[in-house]
């Protein structure tokens, strides 16, 4: 596997979309394919619905807002809650939010200040939109948990 810095710099070659460093956009961004964040977003980062995408947010890169997409890679600075499938935090990366991921991959020396919160993949019967009683039971008393 090639090391985090290389793995960006391939990233970066391949973008779709790309905002460099030295640009500052405000606002909200839809995107395909993958996007690199080199410069800093004020808003929140979504990777088009029902597409593959990855958001990188490069060493140099900072979001003040959300990231929703299939993969995110980050080594930079996110200021917000991250929705991915596939989270990678490399070393320099600094989050301040919660994650919301199915598979993790952090680095010992990421700074994060925020909720790792795994997503179960749904089972097969939730998939067809039936409840067993097991889940139900289950269910039920977490919502009894969250009662005050």
């Amino acid at each position: 596997m090639p090391s985090p810095q290389k793995q960006i710099i391939t990233y970066r070659q391949s973008a779709d979309s790309r905002i460099d460093f030295e640009t500052t956009i405000e606002g909200k961004i839809e995107f395909k394919g993958i996007f690199v964040l080199d410069g800093i977003l004020n808003g929140d980062l979504k990777g088009k619905a029902y597409e593959q995408t990855t958001a990188v947010v490069s060493s140099r890169g900072k979001i003040n807002g959300n990231i929703i997409c299939t993969n995110a890679v980050v080594a930079g600075t996110v200021l917000g809650d991250i929705r991915a499938q596939s989270l990678e935090l490399h070393a320099g990366a600094k989050v301040l939010g919660d994650m919301y991921y199915d598979t993790l991959q952090v680095d010992p020396t990421a700074e994060i200040n925020g909720k790792f919160i795994p997503q179960d993949p749904p089972s097969k019967s939730s998939e067809a939109g039936v409840v067993s009683d097991t889940q139900s039971t289950g269910l039920n008393k977490a919502v009894s948990k969250l009662r005050w």
